[in-house]
């Protein structure tokens, strides 16, 4: 069977730095050598087992392609019969679950999460996923895609796929979250195939588009980077639930694509995964504040608000939310506009007294959890995403069919 190639740091010597990295990685080299070797080696890498499929299934029409995933991630564990070799040996991979994975850990960030939903959706859109957008793989991004669809569409994907895989069972192979998971990886394997066959991409400069590297830096900021933007905004995790929702973060990362010997152990190592990958990358350029600034915008659309008025309010409101958690500098770069008025420490005295309010009175506090359930529900309700295993069939997103 195919396994991640091995890809462990070295000593650093003839190792071929895209030209965006250079500065970068000298900055990262000066507080951790061997990761950021391993961050800019992987740069240069996509995902060998997903390309693989990509490759092989790129004959069949929209309709077939769909039919074939469905076959092989709807029934992981049936005999894969007239799938090729590829397919079947990336859904062997996928099913075997590693022996460090705990059922009764992930049960735990399954608790805490859906006590915290709302909070954790909030830390995704207003930190994680913009910090992710600061590096270049906001250009494949931005390439691909309309931009306010691909803001939406990045939010749907992002959202959905962490709602389901802390959902009781979802990690599990065939499960919700599992098989969402794997349709984010093969999208990414999709969108890197489209590009490597334009002339908008410059390999000797930025690397391989959707990198392994850039996984492993979603990874970290889904994961350890997003429980620090949960306690900033007032979530209630016990140090073991966090590291209970790293460890669930964990698995999805290796589904996801990230080398066995990159991945994270802890919510310590993942926040240094993040820190040092963030110093490899130069600095937030003009895709990266179009995608950044698309995300931000989308948010109030996702969740249902559609008068005009209401909508640019709630966008203001999630920009400064967002500046607050991500920083000055970062923000700036992004060219977020600024607030006097702070908007987080009102949303941390909010968020604390949940706590409060379900000690002290404790009906109201599962009305207010129920509450927050049926929202949740309500947000993971995209069916057509959830259940579609079409990709993307052009390089820019409006020339694409439906998928």
């Amino acid at each position: 069977m195919i396994r991640q190639p091995p890809l462990r740091a070295g000593s650093g010597e003839g190792l071929e730095v895209p030209g965006a990295y250079v500065a970068g990685y000298e900055a990262a080299r000066q507080h951790d050598p061997e990761l950021a070797e391993a961050y800019v080696r992987n740069t240069m890498i996509g995902d060998p087992l997903a390309d693989a499929v990509v490759r092989d299934l790129s004959d069949l029409d929209p309709g077939e392609l769909h039919q074939t995933l469905a076959q092989a991630l709807d029934n992981p564990h049936a005999p894969q019969t007239g799938a090729p070799d590829s397919l079947v040996e990336f859904v062997e991979y996928s099913t075997a679950v590693p022996d460090w994975f705990d059922a009764d850990i992930a049960r735990m960030a399954s608790r805490a999460f859906l006590r915290n939903s709302d909070i954790v959706l909030a830390a995704l859109v207003g930190g994680s996923i913009v910090e992710g957008f600061s590096t270049l793989i906001s250009k494949s991004f931005r390439i691909r895609g309309r931009v306010t669809n691909s803001g939406v569409r990045r939010l749907k994907q992002n959202g959905m796929q962490l709602v389901e895989q802390y959902l009781p069972g979802g990690m599990e192979p065939g499960g919700d979250g599992w098989r969402l998971t794997l349709r984010v990886r093969l999208v990414h394997a999709q969108s890197r195939y489209l590009i490597n066959q334009s002339d908008e991409w410059d390999h000797d400069r930025l690397g391989e588009p959707i990198s392994a590297a850039h996984v492993l830096l979603a990874g970290a900021a889904f994961s350890g980077r997003l429980m620090r933007h949960v306690a900033t905004l007032g979530g209630d995790f016990s140090t073991e639930e966090r590291e209970a929702y790293i460890h669930v973060w964990r698995y999805t990362g290796l589904l996801m694509g990230i080398p066995e010997d990159l991945i994270f152990d802890d919510e310590a190592s993942a926040c240094r995964a993040f820190e040092i990958g963030s110093m490899c990358e130069p600095p937030a350029d003009l895709d990266a504040i179009i995608m950044a600034n698309s995300i931000v915008n989308s948010a109030p659309v996702i969740i249902g608000v559609t008068d005009p008025a209401e909508r640019r309010k709630m966008a203001r409101v999630v920009t400064q939310a967002s500046r607050e958690l991500i920083g000055e500098k970062l923000a700036d770069s992004f060219l977020f506009p600024t607030r006097r008025r702070k908007v987080i420490p009102w949303m941390r005295i909010q968020n604390r007294s949940r706590g409060v309010i379900r000690k002290v009175l404790p009906r109201l506090g599962a009305k207010q959890d129920r509450a927050r359930f049926d929202t949740l529900m309500e947000f993971a309700g995209f069916e057509k995403l959830r259940y579609s295993y079409r990709l993307p069939t052009a390089l820019h997103d409006e020339h694409s069919s439906d998928w």
